[in-house]
Parts: structure tokens; sequence; C-alpha cells
């Protein structure tokens, strides 16, 4: 309630002051509105601060492309098209609120271009009042949800890192034989994703974690690191149990005191010293390394995450997430775009249609978001449908109310319900809900062509509906046909993204770290688990050795790392000559295994 109270705020102040100010298309602020509202204030801001760069940028390309080839459509259009895939190849490579500031300077291009284009004559003041009304609707938007009961990511920020030492804990009991691995496994994994964006938001709006930001990220690498020992640590275990080389004396021993170290810290027992102490004495009892190796990540995270809580500074060493992004899938994103604007560029040339240019910025801007979505083709074939059932409450307030109300009081009245109806189901925690509230709320705004001075037309406006529609057609067809998203081609994805980074790690003079592959396999496993079906073995097979490779790799940076013939690991043990060279043998074999089968399976 208090999200659509806000955003329905926001969106009657910029109508206001655009009404007030006679900007040319206030609709256009009150579509930002739309697009910028977020239930936190760290994630507007960061949203805000992104579309105002990519606005910029876009307005500047587009004066650009009008100086060039506004006397000829066809390189104007071709040129638009090139942009537009350029950009949207380019939010493939970023990160968070990043890759909206890659697509807005791609669809701006067009909102400001083509009318620019279409009245050569005036483009430079047309691109200044898109730009203008684009930023009262981010200025907007942004004043009031940090000064009306601002909404914080930081405390969100605070209690997801203190609820994953409970996930964590939870986690190593399973590896230990004692949970629902798999179950716990992806929990994990999603809250470390987690973490990470709302740590890239809330730096915005709280300087404490501005200033702890390096040591977040940081803690968060160290919880990767638990992850990627535990994945060893699992299978050799299982290794152990298959050949019968299971010593009751030498393994379960140390597995039993670990079990109990681990619940202890998760009651808060004890701290970080109390868990190395306790896992010190399991230690003692196993030469297995890998075993050791999951405790001493463990511990350090432990560590970790105390000197964190008590503010404590850490090590000044830079640390972030690794990119993952393929360049395949990149290059077919982009060219899906691309060809919208060409489609609906050639549709508007040849059939002369009046509303050609709203369908083809609309069109620009359906493709281009698609582009930082996940599961494009229903979300397009939703927007689809969505579009066509809205335009129903649209036409009754738009030409049917409207056109009794007098001052902006009353216009007020009747615009405010929809509005907050469409924030409202934003609001929603279902994703289905939140995309009904936000195509409704963008239909709204692009059908209502708010002026001062209204000009009602029903048919211009089941028109637009109409280019609406026919948009999120064009992205549909083009999301479906041209390498279409499945199952089996994440699957193919991950195999890229998983060859590349070991051999990276086995290069001979591989230069990647342990961060940095662990974070990027981390990243592309979270992006791999929400495509797998629970229902086909070979996906969940193909996941569960994917996740294996993450242990392989950071084994084997481990064993390129070493140096001495006697080693002194983490917690302190000493790892014999013969361990290691077991384990570095046991890693070869487990790594060519695990390839074997997430080959087949993909």
């Amino acid at each position: 309630m208090i999200f659509a109270a806000k955003t329905t705020l926001s969106a009657l102040i910029a109508l206001l002051v655009a009404f007030t100010f006679d900007l040319d298309q206030p609709q256009w602020a009150l579509l930002t509105v739309f697009i910028v509202a977020q239930p936190h204030s760290g994630m507007v801001l960061a949203k805000s601060f992104y579309r105002i760069i990519g606005t910029l940028v876009g307005a500047a390309v587009a004066l650009l492309f009008v100086a060039l080839f506004a006397q000829e459509r066809v390189l104007f259009l071709g040129a638009l098209a090139v942009w537009v895939g350029i950009c949207t190849f380019g939010s493939q490579y970023a990160r968070n609120f990043m890759a909206y500031g890659f697509v807005l300077s791609g669809y701006t291009v067009a909102i400001v271009g083509i009318p620019g284009a279409l009245d050569a004559g005036n483009a430079y003041y047309v691109a200044t009042a898109r730009v203008t009304e684009i930023s009262l609707g981010i200025i907007s938007t942004a004043t009031v949800s940090h000064i009306i009961l601002p909404n914080s990511l930081a405390p969100a920020l605070w209690q997801a890192i203190a609820d994953i030492r409970v996930s964590l804990a939870n986690y190593a009991l399973a590896i230990l034989g004692d949970g629902d691995l798999a179950r716990e496994r992806a929990n994990l994994i999603s809250r470390t994703i987690s973490i990470e964006n709302l740590l890239a938001s809330a730096i915005f709006e709280d300087r404490e974690v501005r200033d702890r930001s390096n040591s977040l990220r940081l803690l968060n690498t160290s919880l990767i690191d638990v992850i990627g020992a535990a994945q060893l640590l699992r299978e050799r275990l299982e290794d152990l149990r298959r050949t019968h080389e299971w010593s009751e004396a030498e393994i379960d021993d140390a597995v039993v005191e670990a079990s109990g170290a681990v619940k202890a810290w998760r009651r808060g027992e004890i701290d970080g010293a109390g868990l190395r102490a306790r896992l010190l004495q399991a230690c003692a009892l196993t030469s297995i390394a890998s075993l050791r190796e999951f405790f001493a990540a463990l511990t350090a995270y432990a560590e970790a995450y105390e000197a964190d809580a008590s503010g404590q500074r850490r090590e000044p060493r830079r640390v972030s997430f690794t990119r993952v992004n393929d360049p395949t899938v990149a290059f077919w994103t982009g060219l899906r775009a691309a060809l919208a604007v060409a489609v609906a560029g050639s549709f508007w040339i040849f059939a002369n249609w009046p509303r050609g240019s709203t369908a083809l910025i609309l069109g620009t801007v359906a493709t281009a978001r698609l582009a930082t979505m996940g599961r494009a083709a229903p979300i397009a074939l939703a927007g689809s449908l969505i579009f066509s059932l809205a335009t129903i409450p649209a036409f009754v307030v738009i030409e049917m109310l409207l056109p009794l109300a007098s001052g902006f009081e009353m216009f007020a009245l009747l615009v405010a319900p929809v509005i907050f109806c469409c924030a409202l189901l934003m609001a929603n925690k279902r994703p289905e809900i939140q995309l009904i509230g936000f195509l409704s709320g963008l239909l709204f705004a692009s059908v209502g062509l708010f002026q001062n001075r209204m000009v009602f037309d029903p048919v211009g406006l089941l028109n637009i509906s109409i280019a609406a529609v026919f948009a999120t057609g064009v992205a549909l067809v083009l999301w479906s046909i041209i390498a279409p998203e499945s199952p089996e081609a994440a699957l193919h994805r991950f195999r890229r993204v998983a060859r590349r980074a070991i051999a990276k790690v086995t290069a001979p003079r591989s230069r990647i770290g342990l961060p940095e592959f662990e974070t990027a396999m981390i990243e592309a496993l979270d992006q791999l688990r929400s495509r797998v079906r629970l229902d086909r073995p070979d996906e969940v097979a193909a996941f569960g050795a994917s996740i294996a490779l993450l242990g392989t790799g950071r084994a084997l940076i481990r064993l390129r790392d070493e140096r001495a013939a006697r080693a002194v690991d983490a917690l302190g043990c000493t790892v014999e000559p013969q361990a290691s060279f077991l384990e570095r043998r046991y890693t070869q074999l487990f790594t060519d295994r695990h390839l074997g089968v997430f080959r087949d399976a993909a």
C-alpha cells in the first residue's frame, strides 16, 4: 500500500509540474515513473542514476543520427537498428542496473530520434523536451521515495547477511551427511547472488554500506569459497564410500566432531574463534586434504563474519564479482533487438501506417527491455494479452470520464485510482502479478497522451494499443524463433562458461585467481538453476555435475598454486606429500568424470 501510494504521488507531482511548465509531452514523465519505481529507495536511486546516464547518451546519439540521416529513412532506421543491437549486446556484459543504463541508451535513440527525424528542423527541441520529461519523472520518483517513508535497502542487506549464517551452517551439515543437500545448496547459491544484488543498490543510499562495500564483497567471496570447498569434499567422501576406503576411526570421528562444532556455531554458542578451535580438533583426526580445506574455508568465513559484524577494518584488497556473460548469447540478444527495429520500421514504411512510428518506438523499448529479463518469450506473450485487455479500462477512463473533468484536481481524482491500482499490482510478491501492473501502467501512460489541453481521440487510442500489441508480438516472434531460450540452451551456455573458466585455471600461465573463478561460476550456476526442470533426471544430473565443477576448479587452483611438497593449510594443519599427491590425482579423475557427465547431459 505504501509503495502504491508513493508511486501515485510521484506520478501526480510529475504530471503537475509538466502541466505547470507546459511541457511538450507529459506522458513521458508518467511513463518514467512506472519504469523507475521500486519498493526500496536504494533501487530507485540506482535505477535513476543509470537511466539519466543512458538517456543523455541516447539523446546525443539520436541528434547525431538525425543530423546525418534525417533525409533518408532507410539509412536512419538502419543506423538505429545497429545502435540498438550494440547497446543490447552491451547490456549483457553489465550487472544490475548498469545493464539497464545500456538498454536506456539504446531505446532513447528511438524515443528521441524518430520524432526528431520526422521534424528535423526542431530535432534539438524535441530531444531537449524528451530529456526534460524523462528527468522530471526520475527526479519526482527519487525524491518521493527518499523523503516520504523511505524504505531503505540497508536493513534488508544486514538481515540477509545475518540469515545466511544459518543457511551456511545447514549447508555444511548437509555436506557432512546431515540434511537435504540439494535444497540447501540451491538456497545458499540464491542467497549469495541476492546479497550481491542488494549491495549493488544499497551503495546508493547508505554511507555505511559504501564504506564497507569492499569488506562485504570479501565476506561474500569467503562464502563462495566455502561452497567451492564443500563440493569437492562431498564427492571425495562419496568416492571413499564407493571404493570401501572409508575409515571409521579417521573420518567418521572427524565428521562427528565437525558437525557438532557447526551446530554449536549455528546456535550462536561459539564464535569464529571457537569454531576454529573445534575444527582444529577435527582436523587432527583425518589426513584427507579436501576435508581440511573445507574446515579452513568455513573457519575463514566464520571469522570474517565476526569481524564484519563488529565493524573491524579488513584488508584493503579490492574484490568484485566476475562477469560470466556469454558472447554467443549476447550476440543473439543484440541481433533480436536489431531485427525488431528493422521489422517494425519496414512495416511502417511499406504500410504507411500513421501509428507506425509509435509501433517502432514501442517495439524498440519492448525488445530492449526483454534483454534484461529472464524467460523473454513468455513475458512477451503475456505482454500482448495484458495490452489487449488493459485497453478496455484505459479507454473508459481516458475517453469517457476525462472529458467530463475540469482542472487538475478533477483530472487527478480520475487518474490517481488507475495509477494506484497498477502500482499496487507492481508491489505484489508474485512476478506474474507484478508484470500485469507494470505493463498496464505503461499502456495507460502511452495511450493517455496527457496534455494541458487534452485532445480526445478514441481511434488514436485504439491505434496506440494496437501498436503496443504489435510491438510485443514482434518481440515474441523474434525471441521464439531466433536462438530460443530453453533448458538445453542454458546447459550449453553454462558448458561454454565452465570450459572457459577451467581452461583459464589449467593454462600454463593462467591469470585467473580463486575469487574470480568462484564468483564467475556461482553467478553462472544461479542463472542455470532457474532453467533446470526438476522432472528431468538428465537436467538434474547435469546441474549436479556443473556444481561439482566449482569444487574441481577450486581444487585445481589450490594445486596449481602449491609450491612446496609439504604445505601448511589455512587451519595450520600439515598436509603430507603423499596426501597432497593423492588429492591431486583424485581431482584430475574427478574433473574428467564430471566434464563427461555434463557433456552428455548438455
